[in-house]
């Protein structure tokens, strides 16, 4: 797992480049696909750089933001719209609502922003060399999933151009961008979430009971931490319940994060990883699991000191390992949040396909694990998956 590519999602971008005319000068339309060859090396990591900027992500942030989160529930695959083209939308789309203030990683039960793509024409230019072009219509809507209640909807129109009509496709895709439309959508979709939890306070809170009562406590947690900060009632009752669901909800997973604490320290080769502290920050304290990592982690930092004492007898590399330990043990917040989203995600997932039966049952295959996916996807598109448009 690449830990610098928790704090910043960026997808990297070719240039699209035609020209369309209409009436003035009879010109024909005679589109390019995407290349890489167009661009220097400098003007591609300029391109890169401008791209990480708009369309960061930051996990924690979009985790422990007490604003208002959304899942996301990206279009079925159909066509020449597959699985990993599927879940890339989805991960447009949180790229879309973070640029707005609204966080959730698919851990949202209760409202979600989802996607359905229309295809529009689909043709071949007239001219050499022949190019595919598709058109498509992206349909937005924000919903209550448990109410069903469409709350606000936009649509955008993209078009790809390729050498053959799965790559125009995923070119389209690469035009998906925040948008007034989309803007507004969210807005209004985000007044009335809260709203809704104003209204609706001793519904939200028997959500949550419900959720405990049947030990479903990664669900519980994700209801609590879906709540907003302006809906003042229901929050306040989240954050009472907060400490007692979280410590349910910990001690829930402790075995298993203890195995995968065991296999993140086999797996370092004693070096500094904050994914083995990632695991022990989701061990309760005072479990025995608890104990039983404070002596491995123990043994295992004095491995790390011993492999650096000996293939660094270099003081100032000694410091610069000592340094990067440091902030390996500060990015496991980050790295616990996204571990612990990936449990909430399950839940809210299994929630979600029991309010909204016609997804699940229209494609079982896609639906399933949808949530820890798209978590996982977000390395993906950041390693440059999909982005490949010469292929």
């Amino acid at each position: 797992m690449k830990l610098k590519y928790l704090i910043t999602v960026a997808a990297c971008f070719g240039m699209l480049l035609f020209s369309c005319g209409g009436d003035k000068g009879n010109k024909k339309f005679n589109p390019e696909d995407r290349t890489t060859s167009k661009m220097s090396d400098d003007e591609r990591m300029a391109a890169i750089a401008q791209k990480k900027a708009e369309l960061t992500i930051d996990p924690y942030v979009m985790m422990t933001s007490n604003d208002v989160k959304l899942s996301v529930m990206p279009p079925t695959p159909q066509g020449d719209l597959n699985e990993g083209l599927s879940e890339k939308i989805a991960v447009k789309m949180l790229q879309i609502i973070a640029q707005n203030g609204i966080g959730g990683l698919n851990t949202v039960p209760g409202f979600a922003l989802t996607a359905t793509l229309t295809e529009g024409e689909k043709k071949t230019t007239g001219t050499a060399p022949q190019k595919m072009v598709a058109q498509y219509t992206i349909n937005y809507s924000v919903i209550n999933t448990v109410t069903g209640d469409v709350y606000a909807t936009a649509s955008q129109d993209i078009t790809g151009v390729g050498n053959s009509f799965p790559q125009a496709t995923r070119n389209a895709i690469n035009e998906i961008k925040n948008s007034p439309a989309i803007q507004q959508m969210l807005s209004t979709g985000s007044e009335k979430i809260i709203s809704w939890f104003n209204d609706n306070v001793e519904t939200f809170k028997g959500q949550v009971e419900a959720a405990y009562e049947k030990g479903d406590y990664a669900l519980a947690i994700s209801l609590i931490e879906s709540v907003p900060q302006k809906s003042t009632a229901a929050f306040e009752y989240a954050q009472g319940r907060r400490k007692d669901i979280n410590e349910k909800f910990l001690n829930s997973i402790a075995s298993q994060e203890l195995v995968a604490l065991k296999q993140a320290i086999q797996e370092s080769g004693n070096n500094p990883s904050a994914e083995v502290y990632a695991h022990l920050k989701l061990l309760p304290q005072g479990s025995p699991q608890f104990e039983e990592a404070s002596k491995l982690i123990e043994k295992y930092e004095n491995d790390v000191q011993i492999k650096t004492a000996q293939d660094n007898a270099d003081a100032k590399v000694k410091a610069e390992l000592d340094a990067q330990r440091a902030q390996e043990v500060e990015l496991a917040n980050i790295e616990a949040e996204r571990l612990k989203a990936k449990y909430q995600a399950k839940a809210t997932e299994q929630a979600l396909r029991q309010r909204m039966r016609e997804k699940d049952d229209k494609d079982r295959g896609f639906w399933g694990n949808l949530g820890a996916r798209i978590i996982g996807a977000i390395d993906g598109v950041t390693d440059g998956d999909g982005y490949d448009d010469d292929k």
